[in-house]
C-alpha cells in the first residue's frame, strides 16, 4: 500500500482520498479506521451513557439481557448481540461464542494448549472461554 501526505493550508480539516481498483478487505479496514469512532449508548440503573467503542472489553449476553464491560463497570444494552456485531468494527471485535464478543485490543493473553478451547485473558483480570465452534475463526482473525 502507498500512502502519500499533501500538506495545502487551504483545507482546514483532514481529507482522505482511497484510490483503488477495487474494495478489498484490507481497504474496508483502512475505512473503519479513519471513520469517526463507534458509540454505543448503554444503562446503568441510574443513567444512559455513551461509551466508545475502545472502551469496551467485552459484550455478552446472560439470562437473556445483553451486557457491555468497560474498564469501569458493566452496563445494559438494548440491543443483540449479532447487532452489535454488524456495528462494531469488525477489526476490532471478535465473536468467540454465541454469547460473548471481545475488544482484541483488551486482549492480554491467548492458552491455546486447553484442547479444542482457547482461554483468553483479558484486561481487568477478566477470564473467559471461546467455544470450540469459534476456534478456527479466531485463528484466522489473530493470525495464529
Amino acid at each position: 500500500m502507498e500512502i502519500e501526505v499533501k500538506i495545502d493550508s487551504a483545507y482546514k480539516e483532514p481529507k482522505v482520498i482511497i484510490i483503488t481498483d477495487k474494495i478489498t478487505n484490507e481497504v474496508k479496514s483502512l475505512m473503519d479506521k479513519i471513520s469517526e469512532n463507534k458509540k454505543l449508548t448503554v444503562f446503568s440503573e441510574e443513567e444512559a451513557i455513551i461509551v466508545e467503542a475502545d472502551e469496551i472489553i467485552r459484550i455478552y449476553s446472560e439470562n437473556k439481557k445483553v451486557y457491555v464491560q468497560t474498564n469501569h463497570s458493566i452496563y445494559s444494552i438494548r440491543m443483540r448481540l449479532y447487532e452489535l456485531e454488524e456495528k462494531l468494527i469488525l477489526n476490532q471485535f471478535i465473536r468467540i461464542s454465541q454469547s460473548e464478543l471481545i475488544n482484541r485490543n483488551q486482549i492480554v493473553s491467548m492458552d491455546i494448549s486447553l484442547t479444542g478451547t482457547i482461554g483468553v485473558l483479558l484486561k481487568n483480570d477478566i477470564k473467559t472461554f471461546a467455544s470450540r465452534r469459534y476456534v478456527s475463526k479466531i485463528k484466522k482473525q489473530l493470525g495464529i
